[in-house]
């Protein structure tokens, strides 16, 4: 497994795959372990991306801090996409000596799967997407989703919720379920080759053997 570091950010890469890259922006590490055997049998290059200020540089805009009392998030995830395009992708890509068409996967969770949505919807540097717990209650995320023109895909995309996250204490986070339900199907309704998966648990749980679900359905 090969690791560099950029900034704040940390990146893992397993995997010999220079056509098919699934990359993960993850809010710890994954062991390698794991990583390196699911790497091999879906056929793909892993990229574990951590180190990311997890409150800021995922949200699409300024928003009220969740749970209550928390600080403001500071919707930065215009830079963090720069970052990421700009200079994790094209590393990743050289260490993996990927020329001509490669084929992009981005995994998020939680906010990160948030992010993954967000930016899918501007632009195709991503083929396809997997968004496990997606933050959907973010503050105007499901109205700025309906509101925008859905672009052509190629790709797919892939959804999955613990059917105990809007059983949240927190106020604003109770209408998870029903934002992504809305959300996948307006997706599907422009086209969007979507598929949803609501399974037990709460928020991450059960993290590794939901990845593997997410990259069964993706890769397998």
């Amino acid at each position: 497994m090969q690791t560099f570091t950029t900034g704040n950010l940390r990146v893992s890469i397993a995997g010999s795959s220079s056509s098919h890259i699934c990359y993960m922006l993850y809010p710890f590490d994954i062991p390698g372990d794991w990583i390196k055997p699911a790497a091999e049998r879906f056929g793909i290059s892993l990229a574990i991306v951590t180190g990311m200020d997890w409150d800021n540089d995922l949200t699409p805009w300024p928003a009220p801090g969740q749970p209550p009392g928390s600080e403001n998030f500071k919707g930065e995830a215009s830079k963090f996409l720069l970052v990421l395009t700009h200079i994790v992708l094209p590393e990743v890509e050289k260490r993996l000596n990927a020329t001509g068409n490669v084929q992009r996967t981005l995994t998020g969770v939680s906010l990160s799967g948030l992010f993954t949505l967000w930016q899918w919807l501007l632009n195709n540097t991503f083929r396809n997407i997997i968004s496990l717990s997606g933050s959907f209650w973010y503050d105007g995320f499901v109205e700025w989703v309906k509101s925008n023109p859905v672009m052509r895909k190629t790709g797919k995309a892939y959804f999955l919720l613990g059917d105990q996250e809007a059983k949240s204490k927190v106020k604003a986070f109770q209408p998870v379920q029903t934002d992504t339900v809305e959300i996948v199907k307006y997706l599907h309704d422009n086209g969007i080759e979507d598929y949803f998966e609501l399974v037990p648990g709460n928020h991450y749980q059960n993290g590794e053997q939901r990845l593997h679900r997410a990259l069964n359905h993706m890769f397998g």
